[in-house]
């Protein structure tokens, strides 16, 4: 088989394996909940509202008026140009939602085999292995109720523009380092602007990575990349103010609300940060290494909930693998050229010490000089997600030692670690809490709102519960409610989001207080023409 079409064919199968749920039953029921779900899809529909002219770039649907709303959470911008695209070919929202989580697996395994092949140097075929593991991901797929994270896709893209300026600026090819920089700058602007999560850590395992690779390349290899970054002054110069010119969106919406809410405190993160535990915490469902988990989480902490946001460990065998490949390097790195070992090294070096700072044992973690010191770090939460964007590192230096090394052990051996390796990324827990049928027939019986109306509130939430999910909690009406200001084009005041607004009516309708919070806000913000929209009998009533 042609590698061109094995890499195809090998891309649908890792896609359609992640998603066999949502494409056995027809997208009936999606991944996520009407909580974090919703308010990633009433965004993507905020981005097809700016591609329409409806709306400005940086101010959604809720939270209405306030300024730079989006600000308030991250910005799915890649997401929602992809859901336009969706959209515009009749998809509805929340099928469009779903294909361009699909869509994200795609490049996310595209990205992967390419900088396997260019920047790793594998064989086709362990570059084909290595992206499909990284696609079916076990820790992804349980924890895939969080969309924001399916931006992890771009992560290889980066690595792989990256890596293409370096290669251009050592080889003082001035025409390939403005494109592959320029790409480079705009991919990072677009990430930032997509997800705030694997982007920063993009920037900090990046520049860990930086720094250990000063220690192991050796001095001609240093001097090398300052003198080419002496001949290529101008194009880096030009590659810089690009990159100050891309971000400028990004800082300018984001900054001032990190000022106004502070970003996370210590002790909200410090219940995210992972303990070693985490480390192969692969959940309770995993069909392999289920019962690995059980038996641990029994013995060390018993009743630990199985839907955790620490679950976001790595396969037992990947992880053996990827020991193996730091044995591997440390010996020396076998046959391989003497500049990949150091790339290798340094990046394996970069895993191990990040890796470890988010570790706590008994309360205590290097996490917490991360948090003081690196910028950015206060608005990554769940630190536990970092183990989602090692993935890819991990698997790569994994394929690094056994493209290199596997021709020396039997083929069965090779052949049957390579099945349990895909295995063992299998789970029989999936987050699939949207369910498509029943949102979209509630968002239908939703009526146009009276033309009076400029803004509108909830004023009467939904009883009703599809899973077993609270309803009585601030995201049952907020989160609706942005979905039906998304897809109405009427704005509202209510919402939910990372952090909110001043004056934001935090009770929930059937509390006495929450009129009253609506009324402090509208005042504080200078509101007329408000409606209310009872969501259990579809009805609007107002202007106030």
């Amino acid at each position: 088989m042609r590698p061109a079409l094995a890499v195809g064919l090998a891309a649908l199968l890792a896609v359609g394996f992640f998603f066999r749920h949502q494409i056995g039953d027809g997208f009936t029921l999606l991944l996520g909940d009407r909580h974090d779900a919703v308010i990633e899809l009433s965004i993507l529909e905020h981005w097809v509202s700016v591609l329409a002219g409806r709306s400005a770039w940086d101010r959604t649907d809720y939270f209405f008026p306030v300024p730079g709303t989006l600000g308030y959470n991250d910005g799915y911008l890649v997401f929602g140009l992809l859901q336009a695209g969706f959209r515009a070919m009749g998809a509805d929202l929340f099928l469009g939602g779903e294909l361009v989580n699909m869509t994200m697996r795609l490049v996310g395994f595209l990205g992967t085999y390419a900088l396997g092949r260019r920047a790793i140097g594998l064989r086709w075929g362990w570059a084909l292995l290595g992206a499909a593991i990284f696609t079916i991901s076990n820790n992804l797929y349980i924890r895939g109720s969080h969309a924001q994270i399916f931006s992890v896709g771009l992560v290889p893209v980066l690595a792989l523009l990256l890596h293409g300026s370096v290669v251009a600026l050592l080889e003082g090819r001035r025409g390939a380092l403005l494109g592959w920089g320029a790409g480079f700058a705009l991919g990072v602007a677009a990430c930032l602007m997509t997800g705030f999560y694997m982007a920063w850590y993009f920037a900090w395992c990046g520049g860990v990575m930086l720094l250990a690779w000063l220690a192991v390349a050796g001095r001609p290899a240093r001097r090398r990349l300052l003198a080419a970054m002496k001949a290529q002054a101008w194009p880096l110069a030009a590659i810089g103010v690009l990159a100050v010119v891309a971000e400028i969106p990004f800082l300018s919406l984001y900054l001032p609300k990190a000022a106004e809410t502070g970003m996370h405190p210590w002790a909200d993160v410090l219940r995210h940060v992972p303990s070693p535990l985490d480390i192969i915490h692969v959940g309770e469902a995993n069909y392999l290494w289920g019962w690995l988990v059980r038996a641990l989480n029994g013995a060390f902490r018993p009743g630990f909930p199985f839907w955790s946001e620490l679950m976001t460990g790595m396969p037992p065998l990947l992880l053996l693998t990827f020991a193996a490949a730091l044995l591997w390097l440390w010996r020396g790195g076998g046959e391989a050229p003497p500049g990949r070992v150091a790339l290798l090294r340094a990046l394996a070096i970069a895993v191990l010490v990040t890796w470890a700072l988010t570790l706590q044992v008994g309360g205590v973690t290097g996490w917490s000089l991360v948090y003081r010191v690196v910028p950015g770090a206060k608005a990554a939460r769940v630190v536990a997600r970092y183990q989602l964007f090692l993935t890819l590192p991990v698997v790569l230096l994994a394929m690094a030692v056994l493209s290199a090394e596997a021709r020396r052990l039997p083929r069965l051996a090779v052949g049957l670690l390579c099945v349990l390796l895909l295995a063992e990324e299998a789970n029989g827990y999936a987050p699939l809490f949207l369910d498509r049928p029943l949102e979209a027939g509630r968002l239908a019986a939703v009526p146009p709102a009276p033309a009076e109306c400029r803004a509108f509130y909830v004023s009467a939430a939904r009883q009703e519960s599809r899973f077993g999910e609270e309803v009585a909690n601030p995201y049952n009406h907020n989160t609706e409610a942005m979905l039906v200001a998304a897809v109405r084009h009427v704005p509202t005041i209510n919402g939910i989001s990372t952090f909110n607004p001043p004056f934001w009516p935090a009770a929930i309708p059937e509390d006495p207080r929450y009129i009253e919070q609506v009324r402090a806000y509208a005042a504080h913000w200078q509101m007329t023409g408000l409606c209310a929209l009872d969501l259990q009998r579809f009805t609007w009533s107002g202007p106030e």
